[in-house]
């Protein structure tokens, strides 16, 4: 089945950039908060970067404004090139984690404990393990092991890693902190978010929200809070990916009903950007989010039953409304050893959907 470019969505022509401060000549990317001055790349790293004086400014994205960071950039209207099937399933779908071999762990959403391995053949799931576990988020090792977290509801939330034997054993556990995301980079390095005891929401100056990384061995290597202004970075991070230059993807939510947006770190520790959606959604409820293998991030939107595509400078370059080709609720999000995307789905009647799609190919790979 074909899936055609959407007619929700609409595709915005290039307008004039803003010059740099620095050069009058190149398209603003920058802006340092304490200069007041919007840069290029060039002369951020020419320039300002070189002063001494600038060491510890707070050099930000110009995406990371309200104002649309695609006002110059075309948007396209086709994310999925063609859908390969849909499958059905017996829970909803709240999170996906492929595997190798065509493995593929499900979490079931809601009130649904499960976390169950299944081997995708051409028209149909195998199941080949079941656990009544309440899942939160879900990573691999290098090892074939899955870690995962568990929801808020549960007492505890360590993260337990689940072998290919059956096994469970807790590798962390974080007290008095909860775990809340899970991420699992090239280098085996884990990557957390965490939020203090207690309701999550609403969020209160005394709130703790962070997203931490952790070493080989368990070890806290880095911690993201605040920026330079002691601003919170995070509400509550949901979901984390990163790049090819570890720089790294948050899917932050504000509230239980996943309003939010996405947050960027650079591999410097400071804000890359933020997205809060486009500007023709009223509402912008992000839940999933992969990275391909040309940096491009694919995020899944479930209010308008979208999927974006943003460039790794947090510009939208593809939006496309899934529902004009009956994918709905697009919840989790993972990408094949075979290139596909999976877009994990519920249904009213607690059921759900995974669709293996191809992505657009400009959006998926580099060509030299």
């Amino acid at each position: 089945m074909m899936a055609g470019p959407s007619t929700s969505a609409n595709i915005r022509k290039a307008q004039v950039p803003i010059s740099c401060n620095l050069c009058n000549e190149n398209p603003i990317t920058w802006k340092c908060e304490e200069c007041d001055i919007l840069m290029c790349d060039s002369c951020k790293n020419r320039i300002h970067e070189r002063m001494k004086s600038t060491k510890d400014h707070e050099v930000i994205s110009v995406f990371n404004k309200e104002e649309d960071p695609s006002a110059s950039i075309e948007v396209s209207s086709e994310v999925i090139s063609y859908i390969f099937h849909s499958y059905t399933t017996d829970i909803p779908v709240g999170n996906l984690l492929c595997s190798d071999e065509d493995i593929v762990y499900i979490a079931g959403s809601k009130n649904f404990n499960k976390l169950i391995k299944v081997k995708m053949l051409k028209r149909s799931l195998r199941t080949l393990m079941s656990f009544e576990i309440p899942t939160f988020d879900i990573a691999a090792n290098e090892h074939g092991g899955v870690l995962f977290t568990h929801i808020s509801r549960e007492p505890e939330s360590p993260i337990s890693i689940l072998l290919s034997s059956g096994e469970i054993k807790t590798v962390l556990d974080p007290t008095p902190m909860r775990l809340l995301a899970i991420h699992l980079t090239k280098d085996n390095e884990l990557i957390c978010g965490l939020r203090e005891q207690g309701d999550p929401f609403p969020l209160h100056d005394f709130s703790v929200r962070q997203v931490v990384i952790f070493g080989i061995d368990y070890k806290k290597k880095m911690t993201f809070e605040t920026d330079t202004k002691g601003r919170k970075f995070f509400a509550y991070p949901g979901r984390i990916r990163t790049d090819s230059k570890m720089d790294i993807y948050i899917v932050d939510w504000k509230d239980k009903d996943h309003n939010g947006k996405i947050v960027a770190i650079g591999g410097n520790g400071r804000l890359k950007f933020t997205y809060r959606g486009p500007n023709n959604f009223e509402i912008f409820k992000p839940m999933s989010i992969v990275v391909t293998p040309s940096d491009n991030i694919v995020l899944s939107e479930k209010h308008n039953h979208a999927l974006l595509v943003l460039n790794s400078k947090g510009a939208l370059i593809s939006l496309q409304c899934v529902r004009d080709i009956n994918i709905t609720y697009p919840i989790a999000l993972c990408i094949d050893s075979e290139g596909f995307l999976l877009i994990g789905c519920f249904h009213e009647n607690d059921t759900g959907k995974i669709h293996a799609v191809r992505i657009t190919e400009k959006f998926m790979w580099n060509f030299l």
